[in-house]
């Protein structure tokens, strides 16, 4: 067993194709135990179908593509990488794999997890005073000096010098 596994979480289905492209044992073993490792970004995804492929694909035209389609708890997550080798086409696949799981469980657990608060931010008014942020009290330090300045002239009231 892993160390830090879920006891209770299903190891991923690895599928590994090869679409006008023989798929040699070393780079199908290594695309599975890769993919699987995506399973740390977001549990719970059930299916992974890695696909390679010599289509090619960009303005650059690399001619070897690599898919990556996971599916899981009703999401499906798919990532395209292109490269001169299936090996290169494989780890930018990743990349972008990695990318977008972590932003799907963000957004999944900013649902889950709402921030805490009124939900309220304070905007400043015409006059530059706080609009809904807290109240201040007229003897806080901070405001010496903001009343009262009408004439330009700096309001050095109640400031003594050090």
């Amino acid at each position: 067993m892993v160390k830090g596994a879920d006891v209770n979480e299903v190891p991923m289905e690895v599928v590994v194709l090869g679409r006008h492209l023989e798929v040699p044992d070393a780079l199908r073993q290594a695309a599975a135990r890769k993919t699987d490792r995506l399973s740390r970004y977001l549990a719970g995804m059930e299916r992974a179908e890695v696909c390679f492929s010599n289509t090619p694909v960009g303005r650059l035209g690399d001619p070897v593509t690599c898919e990556i389609r996971l599916e899981g708890h009703g999401h499906v997550v798919r990532a395209v990488g292109a490269g001169g080798r299936p090996a290169a086409a494989l780890d930018a696949a990743l990349d972008k794999a990695e990318l977008q799981l972590t932003r799907l469980k963000r957004k999944l657990v900013g649902r889950s997890r709402p921030r805490h608060g009124n939900g309220k931010r304070p905007v400043l008014d015409t006059a530059g005073g706080l609009v809904g942020g807290p109240d201040r009290s007229a003897g806080d330090p901070e405001d010496l000096g903001a009343e009262g300045s009408d004439s330009g002239e700096d309001n050095l009231e109640g400031i003594t010098e050090l």
